[in-house]
């Protein structure tokens, strides 16, 4: 985790489809800031009952993959930008998060630093 940094960049008013893998040998509770997700699958199988609704975080077992579905409606620049993260307090103490923004501008998704002007028009 980098304070400085901005690792991604999506367009407001845009829908993507991520694939999160969780690679550890133990679970995560992986939460998203100011966007909620549908789970489209686990492994490529139906995701269970419980995981069908909206969702900002998600216990993601240990070596699967979970693909899912957001849309980005509200606007965050480079000097507020929102995070992505593991809930275990261990992980929130070492670093394991990462921040975006969401764009009004041109489509980008180059990342840059915060408060940089290099997303002068986000």
């Amino acid at each position: 985790m980098d304070m400085n940094r901005i690792d991604e960049v999506m367009q407001v008013d845009s829908t993507e489809v991520w694939e999160v893998t969780n690679r550890d040998l133990f679970p995560h509770n992986w939460h998203v800031h100011d966007v909620q997700f549908q789970v489209l699958d686990i492994d490529g199988e139906q995701p269970p009952a419980e995981l069908l609704g909206w969702k900002d975080t998600i216990y993601l077992e240990p070596r699967r993959q979970y693909r899912i579905i957001m849309r980005f409606e509200d606007y965050a620049d480079d000097e507020h930008p929102y995070m992505i993260h593991c809930h275990l307090l261990l992980h929130e103490d070492e670093g394991l998060m990462s921040q975006f923004i969401v764009s009004d501008g041109e489509p980008s998704r180059d990342g840059g630093r915060v408060g940089s002007g290099g997303h002068a028009s986000h």
